[in-house]
């Protein structure tokens, strides 16, 4: 298996996250998601829950965090998040994993932009219709029924402004990335195999 870098972006609700694990177990890759949080939290000094609850929500205040505090934030929780600095942690934090691990898997935080001139990529997208992924979002994320489709509506619409403002190019559009992969029809399963096939035959 040649070495290979694979980022997983993905609708909310879509499966993207289940699928990096099941990669990950059966050709005993290493992961990286819900740990580039504890990383960030380390580098800027936040604490890992103020790190996942803000690390989507963009702020327009890129250039002049930048001119004012350099790489880092100097200000504390009770302010508004400068969310470029955790941007700037993250894209540090994961050309470093890259670098260290030949193979492995990102999830999200635009890991595809981040990693795009490394001869290793291989960029998926994770896309599902919509009553697919409040379905799922209902069964494993506990959302409440009444509030689901809302729920899944404003983390999509969150992922796309985060991702277009830091990278420039439309999330989800199929120019982005070298395969699509849509679990409401394929089904999880199905779109895990066919990743690990690629991988194996890579």
């Amino acid at each position: 298996m040649k070495p290979i870098l694979l980022t997983i972006s993905r609708e909310y609700g879509s499966g993207g996250r289940e699928i990096a694990q099941n990669i990950s177990e059966r050709l005993e890759l290493p992961v990286f998601d819900r740990k580039l949080i504890d990383l960030t939290a380390d580098q800027c000094g936040y604490s890992t829950k103020f790190i996942q609850e803000n690390e989507e929500r963009m702020t327009n205040s890129f250039l002049f965090n930048l001119a004012v505090a350099g790489p880092y934030s100097p200000y504390g929780e009770t302010e508004a998040l400068p969310q470029d600095y955790v941007f700037l942690a993250q894209s540090k934090i994961i050309t470093k994993l890259a670098n260290e691990n030949p193979s492995a898997v990102f999830v999200g935080r635009c890991a595809d932009y981040i990693l795009r001139d490394h001869p290793s990529l291989f960029s998926v997208f994770i896309t599902a219709d919509l009553d697919f992924r409040v379905k799922r979002a209902i069964e494993h994320y506990n959302a409440d029924p009444d509030k689901a489709y809302t729920i899944v509506s404003r983390r999509d619409k969150h992922r796309r402004r985060h991702y277009n403002y830091y990278t420039g190019m439309d999330w989800g559009a199929r120019s982005n990335y070298h395969l699509i992969l849509n679990t409401g029809k394929l089904g999880i399963a199905s779109v895990t195999d066919i990743l690990v096939d690629l991988i194996k035959n890579a």
